[in-house]
């Protein structure tokens, strides 16, 4: 998984410099005279008669070679004019034709766009180049073909340049010749990767005039370059053609010596493209001065052009702004950092209003508009719009089409039509945002701080909502062709030049819908204005001038024509804001979530209420009458409510975050600890990573098997795994001034905690904060439970992440409200910016529903509530969407010809059966399906849909699984689990994972299937499962006191239960379990290999009931009355006792408890018992004997127990605090210093200190309050130590400390490295000490990788830190000339992780690692080659 989705970043970031290369303009800035004819029709808006898809008309006026209009196909004529914004003389005409062009044609102008005047005609157009010099006046100039050269295409045109004067775009700028052009120049670095071609990024590529080369920095902040102009010069521009990896803060400066420097300009907030900048400036030497990187790379420059001032011109002068500081933010004892320049900052978001401040919303389906000029789709189903130099194109494009490939359903095609305000000039036009809602938006297109079209947004609704500066510039332009009619759909505005005055009309445009085959599909909108406004056609536009003076308009997608008059009644409500409640019942477990919209009535007279479209996911669940309206889309079907609000109602059904122990008769005890080995070794090296994402996928399977360690009574294994994540996320929670990783940043521009590595932009795309600080949080709830002093040190940055995913509050300061959920949508998206034509994006479901788990166990381990019923909503409605968008459980959402059972990315108007990272079936489902943990059995409410969406993946993978197992199994066990023991191979799954996949399955093949029948009221953190006709119920009280759960089904309260703090505990929520729960019970089983009898001649021995194996049993004489008792070897606090029955159970029988043996005190009874497993709680009572007496069978047998649990506070043994491992002082030489929560009488209990087992004197160790100090005489090797604690009365405390060799140095650092041919990743990344970068071969045998030490070292001692992509088989030579080799080491039995190799030192300068057998299908990918 690591590997491939890194494989398809690299792979985005190519075609995104590639694109770029292309759209820079190759026209060099030159002199001319501003009195001449010049160029006017640069990005002009421009018209066409058609269009041949994205083959739009303003890319022939886009100054841009490359690109390209190209009319509809197969017709005559065509037409193509372009607005110049006010009369001008032409005197010239350029046309830049593609292959397909007009043989006969004619150049017109206009000044009304209705009346044209030929001024210029062939009937021999032979395509290339016509470059024409005429003459005419007019704002407006049409080419106008009546013939084509290929019959069976359009016409096309590269460019449509007009010249003259006159018009709206300004003479071009005076410039004199580009002074920096070839002038030398120095840099702080330039790139030298492996997989670039040698001196392709080298600084002289910036000043060679040529736009496609480029200089380009090494990756790190604080880079320059610098050009010597010859003299000192007085400067009046300078332009900078930024590459893809731009910089973010920079200054512009100027020496007349090169060394000392004026600042003449600073960029906080550069995000490429190109800075035309006018200065007036002196200085023989200009620099660029990068501070920070705009992305992860290098600083990379096109072209630095500096020109001589001119006389008159203006004398700029820029105010330079301080530098943001940095600073350290103390929450609790935790901390995180702002303005930290070093860390990848989010894009500036731009175009707003200044009234909108931080905190800012991200990850919504508006974001586009802030950041980019004109932004990128807006998807507002069943609307979908976007800004173009037509103004804003509004399509309704219902449900879509197939790709050509059946992978896609894609809701596109062209706009049906653009509404525009004429009195924008185009040629600096730009957008803003100007306020929000919780699913609406409000947008201006205009040129300047007037508010010249001002258009509401609303999801859901089909209406846009517009108003504008100028009563008379309203106008809609039809590309496409289009029908006028009025409300009996009778045929208006038929004549060119025809107008009426009305005050709602119809238009029904007839279009492509985009499809690979494309198809002409009919679609109806609505207008809706002012009485009194008067429409016009001309041409393909509708103008319109708005009746009274009046300033509104509103424009409506209708289900079909006949709907006309309907939509008019509710087109003059106008909405102005719209807010998401929503409610939690305890009682009831219900989950109510009301949308409320505000509205203003524009004209008295008709109703104040508007109409809004309801998604599937609503719809199925709303309490609010539907109308009979409704419309397709790429969700669904979405039904019309009518008024200003509706309500759906759901049920939550729990989450807990980890099974109990299994009872089925596969499931070993033994065998799981084998498992949690497994994680043990993974987690004992490379346990920190840089990135948050992947450190989360190191701490869930840490917090899963503390769960699992406990419910088993393992305190080694659950201490050691609570001491390495203690070890993370206080790393994580504190930042400390110079460190370079593992620490958050604030960035105050949105209001969001970003990190500095982010393989996916979590940091400067404020992509998948819901993913990733969702493990944390899960993790840190799991830690807090567990360790006070954590939770009481860092709780605070817990509530950071938490607040900047999940935030329940409107009014918080710093972070917004639910940045990553949609809460119409009714899920989350991952981008940050919704900056994709097709909407925004979500790829993993189960993160994003992981997410809320995380959030919904914090709050239960808190007790905010707060946070528990934004958990429980989000989860609720987002696991109902998921079921809908992703899954398509009800089979109602998607075309019939999309035959797959997932989407793997949902976008805002298309579904896509792929990854970002890999499309092969197993991981288009499964990234649905992970992380493994209990929250996934809500999947399987209904095993039917869950076993179709199984089959569905065998189908499309060909048959079963071959990948993922540890991801595949959990799902099949939802509704088969016996199918996955009976291949169960531990062998191919992924060994971190082997023991939560085990757990999980067999808990299912224990537990049965998740049931809706009843529930847990309160809101506690519980889930009820059934097999057959029994029912037991989990629960998890985080707390650190008891709690009552109440169970509930449609009929009223079905039973309770004690659950008693600290407790993950299995009960009968059919039953009444009593007990006060405070007795401090552990998850020891105290009964586990003591001393047990039972009454005469038993068929089975008495022994095999406390042996901790459910696969042997206890089985009686097959009479009444039978006893089994058990001897806890000395007085324990005991309150619950766990009897998991054979078949033949007992049905009446009693639980007595003795401190001596002989005087007997019952403690349960009852005479309904039904088998299966009885977990019983009751007062706590002192007992070293414990007694089962049956007095009537269940079955003609005797009475057969797999186990006989006894469970208390077990006085006798207490449980140690965790021990920390020392993070600072870990290299061979120095004392380590292991840290723990301090505990004297723990601390005064230490009898005995351990190192790998051997007991070390007193004398070597020094133990104080919260700390023992050991002597570093102890430590002789770099490795893991294993060191234990053992205590009078306690249990061992251990932790896994490793020592580094310290002062060695890695000889290969940084050194001169090469490798084989064709890598993915540069030889580089591999000695740069980062450990976010890595080499990556050719996905073949045999590759190597090779260093140079420079000179002969004594080396003794290789490090290999590979990636997922390992080698099996590799050796490790060593030469001193590069041509004689010596192997010093061999395996054929690699298993990837970290290789620490040692051999017999020998002399060598060269070192290389030969592959001789890969471990997976990808290269060989290493994070660092070291070398000792």
């Amino acid at each position: 998984m690591n590997k491939s989705k890194e494989l398809a970043r690299v792979f985005i970031v190519f075609v995104i410099f590639t694109m770029l290369i292309c759209l820079v303009q190759i026209t060099p800035i030159s002199r001319v005279n501003a009195a001449s004819s010049y160029l006017l029709s640069m990005d002009r808006p421009a018209y066409a008669s058609g269009s041949e898809g994205n083959n739009t008309p303003d890319l022939a006026v886009d100054g841009n070679t490359t690109s390209r209009w190209s009319s509809a196909w197969g017709s005559d004529p065509n037409w193509f004019y372009v607005d110049l914004g006010a009369s001008a003389a032409v005197d010239r005409v350029v046309l830049r034709w593609e292959g397909a062009y007009s043989k006969s044609y004619k150049i017109q102008t206009s000044d009304n766009e209705l009346n044209w005047t030929d001024i210029y005609t062939t009937a021999a157009g032979d395509g290339g180049v016509d470059d024409i010099t005429l003459s005419g006046t007019g704002r407006y100039i049409r080419l106008y073909s009546t013939v084509r050269n290929l019959s069976q295409y359009g016409i096309s045109l590269f460019e449509f340049e007009v010249y003259g004067t006159g018009g709206v775009n300004p003479p071009p700028v005076v410039l004199g010749p580009n002074v920096a052009l070839n002038r030398p120049v120095a840099a702080s670095s330039y790139e030298q990767s492996d997989y670039l071609p040698v001196g392709s990024t080298v600084p002289q590529l910036a000043v060679d005039g040529n736009p496609t080369t480029r200089w380009s920095s090494n990756p790190t902040d604080n880079q320059w370059i610098r050009v010597d102009l010859g003299s000192v010069r007085t400067l009046g521009r300078i332009v900078i053609q930024w590459e893809a990896a731009a910089g973010r803060t920079y200054d512009i400066q100027v020496s007349n010596d090169g060394t000392a420097w004026t600042t003449v300009y600073r960029e906080l907030h550069g995000e490429g493209g190109t800075l035309n900048l006018p200065v007036y400036a002196t200085g023989r030497y200009l620099r660029m001065n990068g501070i920070s990187r705009a992305t992860s790379f290098g600083y990379s420059i096109f072209e630095i052009q500096a020109y001589d001032y001119v006389t008159g011109d203006a004398k700029p002068s820029y105010s330079i702004p301080n530098l943001p500081v940095l600073s350290t933010v103390a929450v609790g004892q935790g901390s995180y950092a702002a303005n930290d320049l070093s860390v990848p900052q989010p894009k500036y978001p731009l175009y707003k209003s200044d009234s909108l401040t931080t905190p800012l919303p991200s990850n919504d389906w508006w974001q586009s508009i802030m950041i980019n000029k004109l932004g990128n789709g807006i998807i507002s189903l069943p609307l979908k719009s976007k800004y173009t130099k037509q103004g804003l194109g509004v399509l309704n494009p219902g449900a879509g089409y197939l790709s050509a490939d059946g992978k896609a359903q894609e809701a596109g095609g062209s706009s049906d039509l653009f509404l525009m305000a004429s009195n924008i000039n185009t040629s600096s036009m730009s957008n803003r945002i100007t306020g929000y809602g919780d699913w609406s938006a409000v947008a201006v297109l205009s040129d300047g701080a007037t508010e010249k079209m001002k258009t509401t947004f609303t999801k859901g609704s089909p209406y846009l909502f517009s108003q504008f500066s100028d009563p008379t510039s309203p106008e809609v332009y039809l590309p496409a062709t289009a029908r006028f009619f009025d409300d009996s759909n009778n045929t208006v505005l038929t004549a060119d030049g025809s107008t009426i005055t009305a005050d709602h009309i119809g238009i029904e445009v007839t279009n492509s819908n985009g499809a690979p085959t494309p198809t002409m599909v009919t679609r109806s909108y609505g207008l809706f204005a002012p009485s009194g406004t008067t429409f016009k056609k001309v041409g393909s536009k509708l103008k319109i001038q708005l009746g009274g003076g009046q300033n509104y308009l509103s424009l409506a997608a209708l289900p079909a024509a006949a709907n006309l008059n309907y939509f008019y009644q509710h087109g003059y409500a106008f909405i102005t804001d719209t807010k998401v409640a929503y409610t939690f019942n305890e009682a009831s477990s219900n989950v109510t979530t009301s949308f409320n919209v505000t509205t203003e009535l524009k004209r008295a007279g008709f109703p104040n209420t508007t109409l809004m479209a309801q998604l599937p996911h609503q719809w199925k669940i709303t309490t609010t009458p539907l109308t009979a309206h409704s419309f397709p889309s790429i969700r669904g079907t979405m039904k019309i409510s009518e008024g200003n609000s509706f309500t759906t109602v759901d049920k939550f059904y729990g989450i807990v975050p980890q099974f109990t122990e299994p009872g089925d008769s596969s499931y070993s005890r033994q065998t799981l600890i084998e498992y949690l080995a497994k994680l043990d070794t993974d987690t004992s090296t490379d346990l920190m990573k840089a990135d948050a994402y992947w450190q989360g996928k190191k701490l869930h399977p840490l917090a899963m098997g503390v769960l699992i360690a406990d419910q088993i009574g393992n305190e080694s294994y659950k201490n050691l795994f609570l001491s390495r994540m203690k070890t993370i996320l206080s790393d994580w929670y504190t930042y400390t001034p110079g460190e370079t990783d593992y620490y958050f940043d604030y960035n105050s521009d949105w209001g969001t905690l970003i990190y500095k590595n982010s393989e996916f932009g979590a940091n400067s795309g404020i992509t998948d904060h819901h993913f990733t600080y969702g493990y944390y949080v899960f993790a840190s709830a799991v830690l807090a439970s567990y360790d006070d002093d954590f939770k009481n040190k860092y709780s605070g940055m817990v509530d950071q992440l938490v607040r900047d995913y999940a935030n329940p509050s409107k009014t918080d300061s710093q972070y917004p409200f639910l940045r990553n959920f949609d809460p119409y949508e009714g899920h989350s998206w991952a981008g940050g910016y919704a900056d994709n034509d097709s909407g925004n994006n979500q790829e993993a479901a189960g993160e994003s529903l992981f997410g809320w788990v995380g959030q919904y166990m914090w709050s239960t381990l808190t007790g905010n509530t707060s946070y528990r019923d934004t958990s429980i909503m989000g989860f609720t409605t987002e696991l109902r969407a998921i079921q809908q968008y992703w899954f398509n459980y009800d089979q109602d959402n998607w075309l019939p010809s999309y035959t797959h059972k997932t989407a793997g990315q949902v976008y805002g108007s298309s579904n896509f059966f792929g990854t970002f990272f890999n499309g092969n079936p197993v991981f288009v489902y499964g990234i649905h399906w992970l992380p493994t943990a209990e929250y996934l059995t809500s999947y399987g409410f209904d095993t039917t849909k869950a076993a179709a969406l199984y089959n569905g993946f065998v189908a499309d993978n060909g048959g079963p699984e071959q990948d993922w197992y540890h991801i595949v199994w959990p799902i099949q066990a939802l509704f088969d689990p016996q199918a996955v023991l009976d291949k169960w191979n531990p062998t191919v799954v992924q060994q971190n994972e082997l023991f939560n996949t085990y757990w999980f399955v067999h808990s299912m093949a224990s537990l049965g299937q998740r049931t809706t029948d009843i529930w847990a009221s309160d809101g506690y953190s519980s889930t009820v499962y059934k097999k057959g006709s029994v029912y037991r119920a989990m629960i998890w009280n985080p707390t650190d006191a008891a709690i009552t759960v109440t169970f509930r089904n449609a009929a009223g309260v079905t039973g309770s239960a004690v659950v008693a703090a600290k407790k993950l505990v299995k009960v009968d929520p059919t039953k009444v379990t009593t007990g006060d729960g405070g007795s401090g019970e552990t998850g020891t089983n105290l009964a586990l290999n003591k001393t047990v009898t039972a009454s005469e001649a038993p068929k089975q021995a008495a022994s095999l009931a406390v042996d901790g194996d459910p696969g042997t049993r206890w089985e009686s004489a097959f009479t009444d009355s039978q006893f089994i008792q058990v001897d806890l070897g000395s007085n324990q606090t005991v309150s619950r006792v766990v009897l998991n029955w054979e078949g033949a159970y007992g049905k009446a029988y009693t639980i007595q408890t003795s401190t001596n043996g002989t005087n007997w005190t019952t403690a349960y009874t009852t005479t309904t018992g039904d088998g299966a497993i009885d977990d019983l709680s009751f007062t706590p009572v002192s007992a070293r004997y414990v007694k089962v007496n049956g007095t009537l069978r269940g079955t003609p047998y005797g009475y057969s127990l797999w186990e006989m649990e006894v469970y208390g506070s077990g006085t006798a043994v207490l449980s140690p605090p965790a021990l920390t491992a020392d993070s600072t002082q870990n290299n061979l030489g120095q004392p380590i210093e292991i840290s723990f929560l301090d505990n004297t009488a723990w601390r005064s209990a230490i009898q005995t200190v351990k190192v790998d087992g051997t007991a070390v004197s007193s004398a070597n160790y020094t133990l104080t309050a919260g700390k023992i100090t050991l002597n570093p005489a102890l430590f002789t090797t770099a490795k893991a130590y294993e060191i234990t604690l053992s205590a009078t009365g306690y249990t061992d405390a251990a932790v896994q400390q490793t020592l580094t060799a310290g002062p060695s140095v890695n000889l290969a650092l940084n050194k001169t490295v090469t490798a084989s041919e064709g890598p993915k990743q540069p030889a580089s990344g591999a000695v740069d000490g980062d450990l976010g970068t890595r080499w990556e071969s050719a996905f073949s045998d045999p590759h190597w990788i090779q260093v140079d030490l420079g000179s002969n070292q004594t080396v003794s001692r290789v490090q290999l830190n590979w990636e997922g992509a390992y080698a099996k088989s590799y050796t490790i030579q060593t030469s001193t000339d590069g041509t004689n080799w010596t192997t010093v080491y061999t395996t054929t039995s690699g298993n990837g992780e970290l290789d620490d190799l040692t051999f017999t030192p020998v002399s060598a300068r060269y070192v290389k690692v030969n592959g001789t057998e890969r471990g997976t299908p990808y290269g060989y990918s290493l994070w660092e080659l070291l070398v000792y």
